[in-house]
């Protein structure tokens, strides 16, 4: 009677000569690595880690991984800066693990919550101005509902499209 194989032992029997090339064994070293320090970044901001026992886990991983400067971790932290959530930790950990100065990319967040506030407030002011004129409504319990005005939504996008550029900028700064 033939003997019945498993899909796996189907698989296994066809990829046995198989072998990954040394770039693809270092691509997928990197891949590994760099899901290691995301899942070390989002511990850190869900606060399942405090910013000590992250970095005794960064040196560690480090040290196990031969990494030879911070870009990773760097990287991945530019990425999750949010100016519309506190950032105060990560921005301590770019000080502390990577040694760099934040000064800049701080300014930087510090101008667009300005900016944000400036122009929530004149387009608030517009909205105001538009349905006292056009619909009679008016007074101070009228508060406009930006989330759903369009023009609003094109103009955050904007926003955020330059702090993007600015937080490029001043990264390059810091190095």
């Amino acid at each position: 009677m033939a003997e019945i194989k498993s899909t796996l032992d189907l698989v296994m029997e066809r990829t046995k000569n198989l072998t990954l090339s040394s770039e693809e064994k270092q691509a997928q070293k990197n891949k590994e690595i760099t899901n290691r320090i995301k899942g070390l970044v989002q511990k850190l901001q869900d606060g399942v880690l405090a910013a000590g026992q992250f970095n005794e886990a960064y040196v560690k991983l480090k040290k196990d991984a031969d990494l030879p400067d911070d870009s990773l971790l760097v990287r991945d932290i530019l990425t999750r800066l949010d100016p519309g959530q506190d950032s105060q930790v990560l921005l301590e950990i770019l000080e502390e693990c990577c040694h760099l100065d934040t000064a800049p990319i701080r300014s930087v967040i510090s101008d667009y919550r300005n900016a944000a506030d400036r122009a929530t407030e004149k387009r608030m002011g517009l909205i105001k101005e538009e349905l006292a004129h056009k619909h009679s409504i008016a007074g101070t319990a009228v508060i406009p509902n930006l989330e759903a005005d369009s023009q609003w939504q094109q103009e955050t996008q904007n926003l955020q499209r330059k702090f993007e550029e600015s937080l490029s900028k001043a990264f390059e700064m810091t190095n």
